[in-house]
């Protein structure tokens, strides 16, 4: 009993750190993947549900320390770790260990320490100097902002000459292979302005409109009409069918883009697949459809005349305008599930799925794209989408953090957007979060050469 109390007393007065976050310290116990409770230089406790077996006590220990210098994590395999206490509380049992290893002694300093700085940036600081202190991100320049989203496409796009598009193709018709140029017809505005106009004339109004005042020589083999991520931005069944006609006697080619199924759009969506199909029949065509989740690639599968490709909401990656200030190793991100070859022959077997739609994305883009049909869409790439609506809220309720689902959609997006920071290069549009990738537009030559020559069969346009 005497032993008893010496040993409790002695760990009561060990320096304790508790409740450490499990992202930053994260511990095996045998084949148990177990949460630590509290540290110190000196030892360690964790707790279970259930008392531990003879055997559990005495597998082997090993911690995962995470070092915000290098973002990644040391492990460490405690080789003297020693059983100290079993203490049984209100709902679960309490285990204490010790060690005298320098390792991790040493990782528990460094811990230590860099958690006081997070804490100390944390509630002393606002998010980008907290950035500021842990990655160099430049704090100082989230004070630039523009007055609009018209202003920020003025200096986004004052790079775009007449003769960028054309030096993007024949980059990318370097690369030996050919490639279909497109535009996305994604707003009312536009579905509006394409409808009323010849094509020559909507394509030097959608420059201009993106605030392009010498507009550059386009003319797209395709079109791509719908909009992949706000339901509410999809054209009409009359708008559908008008634009898919004009497009047709136009000599243009016609890829059609569904958002991601609602559960109250389910028979729209049924009936407006049913119609296609019978469009396609008396067209006697097939039309490529780009799916944006399960429950529309499965509808749309079942039906021989659509041609499916993966939406970027599903062909899902890593990316953000701020990737470029994360520590650590990025080359993870270069590559996604769409690499695997098993999973590629999945979508071919599953969904006759083989085109994946891909978003040039600057820091993130990947080493080489996968085998198949790869469509490039430029020069925007979406981060973030929600299926409720932040700019909605915003402009009903003042607060883009009450979100609602939006049942009657007022199109608050044809006038505003949410605006960053200058150097960030992204905006808030609809219910999602574009950043721009500006050096494919920059170096159009160079950029389309090396596209092409990792397996790009087509870019998509989209200005916003």
């Amino acid at each position: 009993m005497k032993q008893k109390k010496e040993r409790e007393k002695e760990i009561s007065q060990w320096p304790w750190i508790s409740m450490l976050p499990f992202g930053i310290l994260a511990g095996y116990w045998g084949k148990r993947e177990v949460r630590i409770t509290a540290i110190s230089e000196y030892g360690f406790q964790t707790r279970l549900v259930a008392p531990a077996t003879v055997e559990q006590k005495n597998a082997p220990w090993e911690l995962a320390f995470y070092d915000q210098k290098t973002a990644s994590y040391q492990r460490i395999l405690l080789r003297d770790a020693t059983f100290l206490q079993e203490k049984e509380e209100d709902f679960d049992v309490v285990y204490t260990f010790a060690t005298e290893q320098e390792d991790y002694r040493n990782a528990v300093q460094r811990l230590a320490l860099q958690y006081s700085q997070y804490i100390r940036w944390k509630m002393e600081d606002d998010d980008a100097a907290l950035a500021e202190e842990m990655t160099g991100y430049p704090a100082e320049q989230d004070a630039f902002h523009l007055e609009s989203l018209e202003e920020q496409k003025k200096v986004w796009f004052s790079g775009i000459g007449k003769e960028t598009f054309t030096a993007l193709q024949n980059g990318f018709a370097e690369s030996g292979q050919p490639v279909e140029l497109a535009l996305e017809l994604d707003r009312p505005e536009w579905y509006t302005a394409y409808l009323s106009m010849e094509s020559a004339v909507f394509f030097d109004a959608y420059f201009r409109k993106n605030q392009i005042p010498d507009p550059p020589i386009f003319h797209p083999d395709r079109f791509y009409i719908g909009n992949a991520f706000c339901p509410h931005l999809a054209p009409t069944e009359e708008e559908l069918f008008a634009l898919m006609d004009k497009a047709c006697r136009e000599s243009f080619a016609v890829t059609l883009v569904f958002p991601f199924l609602l559960e109250g759009n389910l028979l729209e969506t049924q009936q407006r697949l049913q119609r296609l199909v019978e469009w396609c029949e008396q067209k006697n065509k097939i039309i490529e459809i780009v799916v944006n989740d399960w429950g529309t690639a499965h509808l749309a599968a079942q039906l021989p005349v659509f041609s499916l490709c993966l939406g970027v909401l599903l062909n899902k990656r890593k990316k953000d305008p701020r990737m470029a200030y994360k520590l650590g190793d990025r080359t993870l991100f270069e590559q996604n599930s769409v690499h695997a070859a098993f999973y590629r022959e999945y979508l071919k077997e599953e969904f006759r799925m083989e085109r994946y739609e891909w978003e040039s994305c600057g820091d993130t883009s990947t080493g080489k794209f996968p085998k198949g049909k790869n469509s490039l869409h430029l020069p925007f790439y979406q981060t973030n989408t929600s299926q409720y609506c932040p700019l909605y809220v915003a402009c009903t309720k003042g607060s883009r953090g009450a979100q609602t689902p939006v049942r009657e959609c007022p199109k608050f997006c044809e006038k505003q957007a949410f605006l960053y920071p200058e150097h960030l290069r992204m905006v808030g549009r609809d219910n999602s979060l574009f950043g721009i990738d500006l050096s494919i537009l920059q170096e159009p030559e160079a950029m389309g050469k090396m596209y092409g020559l990792r397996g790009i069969d087509r870019i998509v346009v989209n200005l916003l």
